[in-house]
């Protein structure tokens, strides 16, 4: 006998173009030069452009990675408090 699985989540796993603008503090502009150049994934649901919290996760990761390099140093999580 087959049983129906429900699956939840706790957060969503896509965002508007509104929502990830403010997510990342970019221009409108901004936002569609990285989804135009892959650094953040998004498709169309309808007339809606959708992007995943993921890529926007790994677009930030990214650019934190991007700023050690930058100033040489490894980065500080604050554990010696």
């Amino acid at each position: 006998m087959s049983r129906a699985v429900s699956i939840t989540f706790d957060a969503p796993l896509v965002a508007s173009p509104k929502q990830a603008m403010s997510a990342i503090q970019v221009s409108r502009k901004k936002l569609y030069e990285l989804i135009n150049t892959g650094e953040l994934e998004s498709y169309t649901e309808g007339k809606s452009r959708r992007i995943t919290v993921k890529s926007i996760n790994d677009y930030i990761e990214r650019r934190l990675e991007e700023e050690v390099v930058r100033r040489g140093r490894t980065p500080s999580y604050n554990n010696d408090q």
